[in-house]
C-alpha cells in the first residue's frame, strides 16, 4: 500500500485529512477521508455517490492499513520538513 497524496484537514473535528492511496499495484482510490474517533480508532470514508450514498466501504483490517500508512507518511513528512528547516 502506498499513499500517493495527502491533504491535511484544518483543526477541529475528527477528520485528520484526505488521501489518495494505491491499495495494490493498479488499484488507486482518490479522496478518501481519514478520521480518528474519540476511542482512538480510525474510520476511512470514500467519496459519496451523486445521490449522496456511500460509493465504497472498507473492512476493519483495510481501514487500519490505510490509517497506519497515512500516519507513517505524515511522520516521514514531519521529519523531512524538520530536516529542511535545520539546513
Amino acid at each position: 500500500m502506498r499513499i500517493l497524496a495527502y491533504r491535511p484537514c484544518p483543526g477541529g473535528g475528527n477528520t485528520i485529512g484526505h488521501v489518495d492511496v494505491e491499495i495494490i499495484d493498479g488499484l488507486k482510490l482518490f479522496g478518501l477521508r481519514i478520521a480518528q474517533m474519540p476511542d482512538r480508532s480510525f474510520r476511512v470514508f470514500g467519496p459519496n455517490t451523486d445521490r449522496g450514498g456511500r460509493a465504497m466501504s472498507f473492512a476493519p483490517a483495510m481501514v487500519n492499513a490505510i490509517a497506519h500508512a497515512t500516519l507513517k507518511t505524515l511522520e516521514m513528512d514531519e521529519h523531512s520538513h524538520n530536516d529542511r528547516i535545520a539546513s
